[in-house]
């Protein structure tokens, strides 16, 4: 067991070793010193380029909650994410109901979340690996794009701009 991390930090990555290893996913997890929040933060950092920073939000849609995995250098483009899902209502969802939903705070939430439909936007096949959050505080998840799809079973499709 990792001496920096709690039991139940542990377990937590020990269940998502063994959900990606089950599915064959290409991945690693690296540990920093700090807990990194954000995709510019992980870029600055030298994790990865900006591009290559996957940010998870946790979507409120009047079906429930969604995950929605897009590039560091996009933005959410809920018009369209309504029009491909047939959805009325779709919103970021509280950091408390983000929590409740993931068990992990805003800036950790996994990219893998097996009990949430997810949702990853079509710019992220571009690249091999992104990076994202793990659920566990002072961790990233590297991992191969195409592997992300296949353990999320996700939805892929373009619901993102370039930011300003």
């Amino acid at each position: 067991m990792n001496k920096n991390l709690g039991q139940n930090e542990q377990e937590l990555i020990n269940q998502l070793r063994q959900t990606l290893d089950a599915a064959g996913s290409r991945y690693d997890i690296l540990a920093h010193d700090i807990t990194i929040v954000s995709a510019d933060e992980g870029a600055q950092r030298g994790i990865g380029r900006l591009r290559e920073m996957a940010p998870t939000f946790i979507l409120k849609t009047e079906e429930g909650y969604l995950a929605a995995i897009i590039s560091g250098e996009t933005r959410l483009l809920y018009k369209k994410i309504k029009q491909q899902l047939g959805l009325k209502n779709v919103s970021l969802a509280t950091p408390e109901q983000v929590e409740q939903v993931t068990g992990s705070p805003i800036g950790t939430v996994s990219l893998v979340n097996l009990k949430l439909t997810t949702i990853i936007d079509s710019r992220l096949l571009e690249m091999e690996y992104v990076y994202g959050g793990c659920g566990v505080a002072r961790h990233t998840l590297q991992i191969n794009v195409e592997d992300l799809v296949k353990v999320t079973q996700a939805r892929v499709f373009e619901f993102t701009e370039l930011k300003p």
